[in-house]
Protein backbone atom coordinates (compact mmCIF):
# COMPACT_ATOMS: atom_id res chain seq x y z
CA UNK A 1 0.00 0.00 0.00
CA UNK A 2 1.31 3.65 -1.36
CA UNK A 3 1.86 5.56 1.71
CA UNK A 4 -0.54 9.31 1.45
CA UNK A 5 1.00 12.33 3.63
CA UNK A 6 -0.35 15.27 4.05
CA UNK A 7 1.45 18.68 4.14
CA UNK A 8 0.31 21.94 4.60
CA UNK A 9 1.83 25.37 5.84
CA UNK A 10 5.09 27.46 5.46
CA UNK A 11 8.20 25.01 3.83
CA UNK A 12 9.05 24.43 7.32
CA UNK A 13 5.36 23.00 8.43
CA UNK A 14 5.49 21.09 4.87
CA UNK A 15 8.72 19.11 6.18
CA UNK A 16 7.96 18.54 9.27
CA UNK A 17 4.82 17.00 8.22
CA UNK A 18 6.48 15.00 5.71
CA UNK A 19 9.24 13.77 8.49
CA UNK A 20 6.62 13.15 11.18
CA UNK A 21 4.62 10.81 8.89
CA UNK A 22 7.79 8.96 7.06
CA UNK A 23 9.99 9.47 10.81
CA UNK A 24 10.46 5.20 10.36
CA UNK A 25 10.94 4.41 6.77
CA UNK A 26 13.71 7.28 7.11
CA UNK A 27 14.76 6.08 10.49
CA UNK A 28 15.25 2.33 8.46
CA UNK A 29 16.92 3.80 5.93
CA UNK A 30 19.27 5.44 7.54
CA UNK A 31 20.14 2.94 9.90
CA UNK A 32 20.72 0.78 6.38
CA UNK A 33 23.71 2.53 6.21
CA UNK A 34 27.06 1.17 7.15
CA UNK A 35 27.94 2.82 10.65
CA UNK A 36 31.45 4.51 8.96
CA UNK A 37 29.26 6.47 6.95
CA UNK A 38 26.63 7.30 9.48
CA UNK A 39 29.44 8.37 11.48
CA UNK A 40 31.11 10.86 8.94
CA UNK A 41 27.17 12.04 8.12
CA UNK A 42 26.91 13.15 11.96
CA UNK A 43 30.49 13.87 12.19
CA UNK A 44 30.92 16.02 9.49
CA UNK A 45 29.08 17.71 6.63
CA UNK A 46 29.34 14.71 4.43
CA UNK A 47 32.02 15.07 1.00
CA UNK A 48 32.93 18.23 -0.75
CA UNK A 49 30.14 17.95 -3.10
CA UNK A 50 27.32 17.55 -0.40
CA UNK A 51 28.27 20.25 1.09
CA UNK A 52 28.24 22.65 -2.06
CA UNK A 53 25.06 21.20 -2.86
CA UNK A 54 23.58 22.27 0.40
CA UNK A 55 25.43 25.93 0.30
CA UNK A 56 23.58 26.39 -2.89
CA UNK A 57 20.55 24.76 -2.02
CA UNK A 58 19.95 27.31 0.95
CA UNK A 59 20.85 30.44 -1.61
CA UNK A 60 18.65 29.36 -4.61
CA UNK A 61 16.18 27.29 -3.09
CA UNK A 62 15.31 28.67 -0.15
CA UNK A 63 11.96 26.97 0.42
CA UNK A 64 13.66 23.40 -0.29
CA UNK A 65 16.20 24.34 2.41
CA UNK A 66 13.75 24.98 5.06
CA UNK A 67 11.76 21.47 4.16
CA UNK A 68 15.24 19.57 4.12
CA UNK A 69 15.95 20.92 7.36
CA UNK A 70 12.76 20.58 8.81
CA UNK A 71 11.95 17.17 7.58
CA UNK A 72 15.93 15.93 9.32
CA UNK A 73 14.79 17.44 12.52
CA UNK A 74 11.25 15.35 13.02
CA UNK A 75 12.49 12.37 11.79
CA UNK A 76 15.97 12.43 13.39
CA UNK A 77 18.28 11.74 10.43
CA UNK A 78 21.25 14.11 9.45
CA UNK A 79 20.44 16.81 6.64
CA UNK A 80 23.89 15.65 4.78
CA UNK A 81 22.22 11.96 4.37
CA UNK A 82 19.49 13.75 2.61
CA UNK A 83 21.72 15.55 0.75
CA UNK A 84 23.56 12.66 -0.55
CA UNK A 85 20.54 11.49 -1.71
CA UNK A 86 19.26 13.58 -3.28
CA UNK A 87 22.57 14.33 -5.75
CA UNK A 88 22.93 10.94 -6.07
CA UNK A 89 25.93 9.98 -4.10
CA UNK A 90 23.46 7.17 -1.96
CA UNK A 91 20.76 5.07 -3.05
CA UNK A 92 18.34 3.53 -0.71
CA UNK A 93 16.50 1.60 -3.24
CA UNK A 94 17.65 0.58 -6.18
CA UNK A 95 16.72 3.10 -9.14
CA UNK A 96 14.01 3.28 -11.81
CA UNK A 97 14.56 3.62 -15.27
CA UNK A 98 14.67 6.54 -16.98
CA UNK A 99 11.64 7.06 -18.74
CA UNK A 100 9.36 9.73 -18.87
CA UNK A 101 7.28 10.51 -21.83
CA UNK A 102 4.39 13.51 -22.69
CA UNK A 103 1.30 12.88 -24.89
CA UNK A 104 -0.86 15.94 -26.28
CA UNK A 105 -4.68 17.04 -25.90
CA UNK A 106 -4.75 15.21 -29.57
CA UNK A 107 -3.27 12.00 -28.59
CA UNK A 108 -5.49 11.43 -25.98
CA UNK A 109 -9.17 11.63 -24.63
CA UNK A 110 -8.31 13.58 -21.72
CA UNK A 111 -6.61 16.58 -22.34
CA UNK A 112 -3.12 14.96 -22.45
CA UNK A 113 -1.21 12.87 -20.28
CA UNK A 114 2.45 12.78 -18.49
CA UNK A 115 4.10 9.40 -17.03
CA UNK A 116 7.88 8.55 -15.58
CA UNK A 117 8.58 5.07 -14.42
CA UNK A 118 7.43 4.07 -10.72
CA UNK A 119 10.34 3.86 -8.48
CA UNK A 120 10.18 1.84 -5.24
CA UNK A 121 9.87 3.37 -1.75
CA UNK A 122 7.20 6.29 -3.22
CA UNK A 123 4.70 7.93 -1.50
CA UNK A 124 2.33 10.55 -2.68
CA UNK A 125 2.28 13.42 -0.84
CA UNK A 126 -0.64 16.20 -0.93
CA UNK A 127 0.88 19.51 -0.64
CA UNK A 128 -1.01 22.52 0.30
CA UNK A 129 1.50 25.45 0.53
CA UNK A 130 0.48 28.40 2.39
CA UNK A 131 1.72 30.52 -0.56
CA UNK A 132 1.02 28.84 -3.71
CA UNK A 133 -0.87 26.08 -6.00
CA UNK A 134 -1.62 23.16 -3.81
CA UNK A 135 -0.22 19.77 -5.52
CA UNK A 136 -0.98 16.08 -5.46
CA UNK A 137 2.73 14.53 -6.37
CA UNK A 138 4.84 11.54 -6.47
CA UNK A 139 7.81 11.60 -4.36
CA UNK A 140 9.79 9.19 -1.59
CA UNK A 141 10.19 9.81 1.92
CA UNK A 142 13.56 11.31 1.56
CA UNK A 143 12.74 13.80 -1.07
CA UNK A 144 11.59 17.31 -1.28
CA UNK A 145 11.59 17.07 -4.91
CA UNK A 146 8.61 15.93 -6.94
CA UNK A 147 9.31 12.91 -9.01
CA UNK A 148 5.82 13.60 -10.58
CA UNK A 149 2.85 16.00 -9.71
CA UNK A 150 -0.07 18.17 -10.75
CA UNK A 151 -1.29 21.33 -9.18
CA UNK A 152 -4.57 22.61 -8.69
CA UNK A 153 -4.33 24.90 -11.98
CA UNK A 154 -3.81 21.77 -13.95
CA UNK A 155 -0.04 22.23 -14.33
CA UNK A 156 1.66 18.92 -14.51
CA UNK A 157 5.42 18.07 -14.38
CA UNK A 158 7.61 14.51 -14.36
CA UNK A 159 11.23 14.65 -14.04
CA UNK A 160 14.14 12.08 -14.60
CA UNK A 161 17.26 12.82 -13.42
CA UNK A 162 20.89 11.08 -14.20
CA UNK A 163 23.86 11.39 -11.43
CA UNK A 164 27.46 11.44 -11.27
CA UNK A 165 27.98 14.62 -13.57
CA UNK A 166 27.07 17.61 -10.94
CA UNK A 167 30.70 17.78 -9.99
CA UNK A 168 30.75 18.92 -13.82
CA UNK A 169 28.34 21.83 -13.72
CA UNK A 170 28.89 25.54 -12.85
CA UNK A 171 26.52 24.69 -9.90
CA UNK A 172 26.02 21.84 -7.58
CA UNK A 173 21.71 22.28 -6.60
CA UNK A 174 20.56 19.07 -8.71
CA UNK A 175 17.86 20.33 -10.97
CA UNK A 176 15.11 18.09 -9.96
CA UNK A 177 14.84 20.89 -7.45
CA UNK A 178 12.80 22.64 -10.14
CA UNK A 179 10.31 20.49 -10.19
CA UNK A 180 8.80 21.92 -6.81
CA UNK A 181 8.61 25.51 -8.15
CA UNK A 182 6.76 24.76 -11.19
CA UNK A 183 3.82 23.26 -8.99
CA UNK A 184 3.56 25.80 -6.34
CA UNK A 185 4.30 29.23 -8.79
CA UNK A 186 2.65 27.93 -11.99
CA UNK A 187 -0.34 27.92 -14.17
CA UNK A 188 1.04 26.92 -17.24
CA UNK A 189 3.76 26.02 -19.49
CA UNK A 190 5.19 29.22 -19.97
CA UNK A 191 6.12 30.14 -16.71
CA UNK A 192 7.12 26.86 -16.04
CA UNK A 193 9.56 26.69 -18.85
CA UNK A 194 10.83 30.27 -18.47
CA UNK A 195 12.00 29.01 -14.99
CA UNK A 196 13.33 25.72 -15.40
CA UNK A 197 15.64 27.44 -18.18
CA UNK A 198 16.74 30.14 -15.95
CA UNK A 199 17.37 28.86 -12.24
CA UNK A 200 20.78 28.22 -11.26
CA UNK A 201 21.40 24.26 -10.82
CA UNK A 202 23.24 21.23 -12.15
CA UNK A 203 23.37 17.69 -13.10
CA UNK A 204 21.19 15.90 -15.51
CA UNK A 205 17.24 16.29 -15.79
CA UNK A 206 15.11 15.39 -18.25
CA UNK A 207 11.60 17.25 -17.38
CA UNK A 208 8.04 16.97 -19.70
CA UNK A 209 5.01 19.42 -18.97
CA UNK A 210 1.86 19.70 -19.76
CA UNK A 211 -1.39 22.03 -18.33
CA UNK A 212 -5.04 22.39 -18.69
CA UNK A 213 -4.52 23.49 -22.41
CA UNK A 214 -3.49 19.86 -23.86
CA UNK A 215 -0.09 21.27 -24.57
CA UNK A 216 3.06 19.39 -23.51
CA UNK A 217 6.39 20.42 -23.68
CA UNK A 218 10.03 18.87 -22.72
CA UNK A 219 13.24 21.12 -21.15
CA UNK A 220 16.51 18.88 -20.61
CA UNK A 221 19.22 20.60 -18.30
CA UNK A 222 23.00 19.13 -18.66
CA UNK A 223 24.53 21.89 -16.46
CA UNK A 224 24.33 24.58 -18.15
CA UNK A 225 22.90 23.61 -21.40
CA UNK A 226 19.17 23.89 -21.43
CA UNK A 227 16.70 22.76 -24.32
CA UNK A 228 13.17 23.09 -24.64
CA UNK A 229 11.46 20.51 -26.74
CA UNK A 230 7.51 21.13 -28.30
CA UNK A 231 6.61 17.97 -29.99
CA UNK A 232 5.45 19.00 -33.72
CA UNK A 233 3.63 14.91 -33.71
CA UNK A 234 2.04 15.49 -30.15
CA UNK A 235 3.95 12.76 -28.25
CA UNK A 236 7.49 13.03 -26.74
CA UNK A 237 9.49 10.03 -25.24
CA UNK A 238 12.80 9.75 -23.24
CA UNK A 239 14.27 7.06 -22.13
CA UNK A 240 17.25 7.64 -21.37
CA UNK A 241 18.57 5.10 -24.46
CA UNK A 242 16.24 2.19 -23.92
CA UNK A 243 16.56 -0.43 -26.41
CA UNK A 244 12.94 -0.51 -26.70
CA UNK A 245 12.52 3.28 -27.19
CA UNK A 246 11.54 3.06 -30.52
CA UNK A 247 9.33 0.41 -29.96
CA UNK A 248 7.44 1.99 -27.08
CA UNK A 249 7.19 5.05 -29.40
CA UNK A 250 5.66 3.49 -32.25
CA UNK A 251 3.13 1.32 -30.25
CA UNK A 252 2.36 4.83 -28.27
CA UNK A 253 1.66 6.82 -31.61
CA UNK A 254 -0.56 3.39 -33.01
CA UNK A 255 -2.47 3.48 -30.01
CA UNK A 256 -4.23 6.99 -30.31
CA UNK A 257 -6.74 8.07 -28.88
CA UNK A 258 -3.79 6.74 -25.62
CA UNK A 259 -5.22 6.61 -22.26
CA UNK A 260 -3.74 5.70 -19.42
CA UNK A 261 -3.90 1.74 -19.21
CA UNK A 262 -2.25 1.69 -22.86
CA UNK A 263 0.59 3.51 -21.48
CA UNK A 264 1.19 0.23 -19.23
CA UNK A 265 0.51 -1.74 -22.07
CA UNK A 266 3.04 -0.62 -24.56
CA UNK A 267 5.60 0.22 -22.18
CA UNK A 268 5.68 -2.64 -20.05
CA UNK A 269 6.65 -1.19 -17.11
CA UNK A 270 5.28 0.19 -13.64
CA UNK A 271 4.12 4.10 -14.14
CA UNK A 272 2.68 6.63 -12.51
CA UNK A 273 0.47 8.54 -14.56
CA UNK A 274 -0.73 12.16 -14.09
CA UNK A 275 -3.57 13.63 -16.11
CA UNK A 276 -3.79 18.03 -15.88
CA UNK A 277 -7.97 17.79 -16.79
CA UNK A 278 -8.66 16.16 -13.33
CA UNK A 279 -5.92 17.24 -11.69
CA UNK A 280 -4.53 13.51 -10.40
CA UNK A 281 -2.07 10.85 -10.41
CA UNK A 282 -2.71 7.49 -11.24
CA UNK A 283 -0.34 4.21 -9.88
CA UNK A 284 0.10 2.04 -12.65
CA UNK A 285 1.69 -0.65 -10.76
CA UNK A 286 -0.16 -3.85 -12.35
CA UNK A 287 0.70 -2.29 -16.00
CA UNK A 288 -0.26 -6.25 -17.41
CA UNK A 289 -3.35 -5.71 -15.99
CA UNK A 290 -3.92 -2.14 -17.49
CA UNK A 291 -5.27 -0.63 -14.81
CA UNK A 292 -4.59 2.00 -12.41
CA UNK A 293 -4.02 0.54 -9.02
CA UNK A 294 -5.35 3.88 -7.43
CA UNK A 295 -5.68 7.21 -8.01
CA UNK A 296 -5.04 10.31 -6.04
CA UNK A 297 -6.55 13.92 -6.63
CA UNK A 298 -5.31 17.21 -5.60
Amino acid sequence: MIQLVECEGAPRDLGLDQGTQCRTVLNAAYRRQSRWQRARLRLRAGSDACQQARLEIRRFYPHQAEMIDAMARASRVPVPWLIAILIGQLRPVPRAEALVLAAARAMTDCGGLLARALPGGVIVRRSRPENGFRSIELTQPWRVDPLAGVNEAGLAVACVSSFGEIAQSRHAAPAALLAHDCLRRFDSLDGAIDWLMARPSGGKSTFVLADLSGEIAGVSIDGDDRRVFRPADDLFVHTGGHARQAEIEKGLREASPLVASDLGRFIGMPLVVIEPSRQSIGLLNGWSTGKADRWFEV
